[in-house]
């Protein structure tokens, strides 16, 4: 719990319930490596912004860097060929909606309209959120 306090206050933020439930339970792949339906779940620890996700390293410019406010990168399908990321604000009741950060233009789509609803689809059937 004390992770996730510093995680809160670092970045200003309040977990949703659901969010909290699942770092609670899991946080995250359970030895980092990817799934057998090729997606990483990261720990809290390795939640960052979009914007710092898709810094220049490398001399790359990403230009849908800065079009996911407010969104923390919590996993990754295929060694990062994309990346999901859930907005996270100072309010714990709104709904967490997880997006599909495609690094490219157009920015990439709304998966769902909430991470529990994100989470249920790929337990579901993994290639739902593809």
């Amino acid at each position: 719990m004390a992770k996730v306090e510093a995680f809160q206050v670092k970045n200003g933020v309040a977990l949703p319930a659901d969010v909290l439930a699942y770092l609670m339970t899991v946080d995250g792949s359970s030895d980092g490596h990817m799934d057998v339906d090729l997606f990483r779940f990261w720990p809290l620890g390795e939640f960052v912004r979009v914007h710092e996700e898709l810094d220049e390293r490398g001399g790359v410019i990403y230009p849908d860097r800065f079009a996911y406010p407010d969104c923390f990168v919590f996993a990754d399908y295929l060694v990062n060929s994309w990346l999901y990321a859930v907005k996270l604000t100072a309010d714990s009741k709104q709904p967490a909606p997880v997006y599909r950060v495609t690094a490219s233009d157009p920015p990439g789509e709304q998966m769902s309209a909430s991470f529990k609803e994100f989470m249920a689809n790929y337990a579901a059937k993994p290639s739902s959120i593809v």
